[in-house]
C-alpha cells in the first residue's frame, strides 16, 4: 500500500522515483582538500613541540643571581685574583736612609778604593749617555770640577752624603732632589782609565761613575753595595 502525502493529486511517492529511473545516490558530502588535512597535521606537530619545549625550561633551575648588597661587594666581583707573584714593597722617597743605585742596571767596573785621599768608592758603569740617577732624597751641596778636571756631584741630607764624579750634571747648586730623579750622564770627564790603565782623556773609553757614600750617623764613608744589600 503506498501513502500519498497530497490526497488531492493522484501522485504518490514511490511512483515517482520509480519514474525518475534514480540509479545512484550522491551525497551532497565533500571530503575534505589535501592542503587543509597536511595544514593541520602541521599545526599539531607545532602545538606538540611549544608545549615540550615550555614543560622543558619550567622543569630547568633557575640561574642564581647574587645582587650585590654595596658598592664594595660590587667591586669585588669585579675583582681578578692577582697572581702569586712576590710583592716588592715600593721605597720610601721621603725617608732619609732610603738609598738606590744610581742606574737600574750597571756593571761593577772597579770595587772599594779611594781611600788614599778619604773615599770608600766603587765605579759603576751603565754604558755612555746613560741617564744617573739619584741615590737618596736631599739636595745638591755641591757642585764642582776638582784640581784634576773631575766634574763633582755631591747631594746629601740627614743621613748620608753622596759624592759622584765624571758626569754631565744637569742639575744647579742648592736644587733639592728626590730618589731617583735624573741627575745627569754618563760620562768619561777627568781622570779616567781604560782597562789597560791607559788615560781616556779625550778618548771614547772609561765611561763610569765614580760613587762615594758617606755615613753621617757612623761618621765613615760605607760600601755602597752594602746599602742596596741591607
Amino acid at each position: 500500500m503506498t501513502t500519498s502525502y497530497y490526497p488531492e493529486e493522484d501522485w504518490v511517492a514511490a511512483d515517482w522515483f520509480a519514474e525518475a529511473e534514480l540509479v545512484e545516490y550522491t551525497s551532497a558530502q565533500k571530503p575534505l582538500p589535501l592542503d587543509l588535512i597536511l595544514l593541520a597535521v602541521v599545526a599539531v606537530v607545532i602545538a606538540g613541540l611549544v608545549i615540550g619545549l615550555s614543560r622543558l625550561v619550567a622543569d630547568s633551575p633557575a640561574p642564581a643571581i647574587t645582587i650585590p648588597q654595596n658598592q664594595d661587594q660590587a667591586r669585588e666581583q669585579d675583582v681578578v685574583e692577582p697572581s702569586s707573584a712576590p710583592i716588592v714593597p715600593p721605597i720610601d722617597t721621603a725617608d732619609p736612609e732610603s738609598f738606590i743605585m744610581p742606574y737600574t742596571t750597571y756593571q761593577l767596573t772597579q770595587g772599594p778604593h779611594g781611600m788614599s785621599y778619604g773615599h770608600f768608592a766603587i765605579d759603576i758603569a751603565a754604558g755612555k749617555g746613560e741617564l744617573i740617577l739619584s741615590p737618596i732624597t736631599g739636595y745638591v751641596s755641591q757642585l764642582y770640577t776638582d784640581e784634576i778636571g773631575n766634574p763633582t756631584l755631591v747631594i746629601e741630607n740627614e743621613v748620608y752624603q753622596v759624592t759622584m764624579l765624571h758626569g754631565d750634571y744637569t742639575v744647579q747648586l742648592g736644587q733639592k732632589v728626590t730618589l731617583g730623579d735624573p741627575l745627569g750622564t754618563e760620562s768619561n770627564k777627568g781622570n779616567t782609565r781604560d782597562m789597560s790603565g791607559n788615560s781616556c782623556r779625550n778618548r771614547d773609553c772609561g765611561y763610569h761613575t765614580h760613587l762615594n757614600v758617606y755615613d753621617k750617623q757612623a761618621g765613615q764613608n760605607v760600601n755602597p753595595l752594602n746599602l742596596i744589600s741591607s
